[in-house]
């Protein structure tokens, strides 16, 4: 019996020691790390953009002459117009952690707009006739915008990939002007000198800009964008004294542009950050 029993107790040792090697064999991992991409926007950024360009022109042209007041007639005309636009961009974002962007851009763009209208050089004259009865002479106001550029500075909040920004900054456009005189029946206005001339004139404009709009980083190196903008150049002059016995033509405008584009932008910094 005592046999049997001792037997019995060392067969359960044996089975406890056997577990207790297998537990300690055994290893066991840690649960895996979830890893969040969080989007680095600080970097150097280069860019091309098109889209659509309102133009608005708010003008007052003016004919005066040496003959009295009665010859000098102040006109006002308005109209608007509707351009393609398309150029490129540059800048440098800064991001400040978690969410806030800053940073500075310059762009250029191509526009083509003209404008073209004829006016009266006396109350009593009619524009774009030039003959002997009571019509003495017109004068003609046109000119051209080829090209628009900004250096802005932005703000801009992210949420994951997308910013949204505001921007504003300086504006500058070289602004080309031709100012006509066309009086070759009985001179212009109260004068009768008789002439025909022309003046072509190219003014350096400044004025500012103002906007919005919202990025999506669409990759760590390419950035998707859309974007508003209003320019505002306030004053842009030009001024025509034939030799015509003291007579002169002026035009003065108020030139404001709204402006609405996309644009495609490859970013040069790094990759997307990991945040554990």
């Amino acid at each position: 019996m005592k046999r049997i029993i001792l037997a019995t107790v060392l067969a359960g040792l044996s089975c406890t020691a056997a577990l207790a090697a297998d537990l300690g064999a055994r290893t066991y991992s840690k649960a895996p790390i979830m890893v969040q991409a969080a989007y680095n926007w600080t970097g150097f950024y280069i860019g091309g953009d098109i889209g659509s360009a309102s133009l608005s022109h708010s003008f007052n042209s003016d004919f005066t002459q040496n003959s009295g007041t009665l010859g000098n007639n102040l006109q006002h005309d308005s109209f608007s117009s509707r351009s393609f636009i398309g150029g490129i961009h540059a800048g440098y974002n800064w991001q400040f952690e978690p969410n806030l962007v800053a940073g500075v851009e310059g762009d250029w763009q191509w526009v083509r707009s003209s404008h073209s209208f004829c006016r009266q050089t006396d109350t009593l004259s009619v524009a774009c006739v030039d003959d002997e009865t009571d019509n003495r002479g017109f004068g003609t106001v046109s000119g051209t915008l080829n090209s628009i550029a900004t250096a802005r500075a932005r703000l801009g909040w992210t949420v994951d990939r997308v910013m949204f920004y505001g921007t504003g900054g300086a504006a500058f456009a070289n602004v080309k002007s031709s100012l006509g005189l066309n009086c070759l029946s009985d001179g212009c206005g109260l004068n009768g000198v008789k002439f025909e001339a022309l003046s072509n004139t190219s003014t350096r404009a400044t004025g500012w800009v103002a906007g919005a709009g919202i990025e999506w980083m669409i990759a760590h190196d390419w950035i998707l964008r859309a974007e508003y903008q209003h320019i505002d150049f306030s004053d842009v002059s030009a001024r025509f004294s034939p030799d015509c016995g003291g007579c002169a033509l002026t035009s003065s405008q108020n030139l404001r542009l709204d402006i609405v584009r996309t644009g495609l932008s490859y970013k040069f910094g790094g990759p997307v950050l990991a945040k554990y």
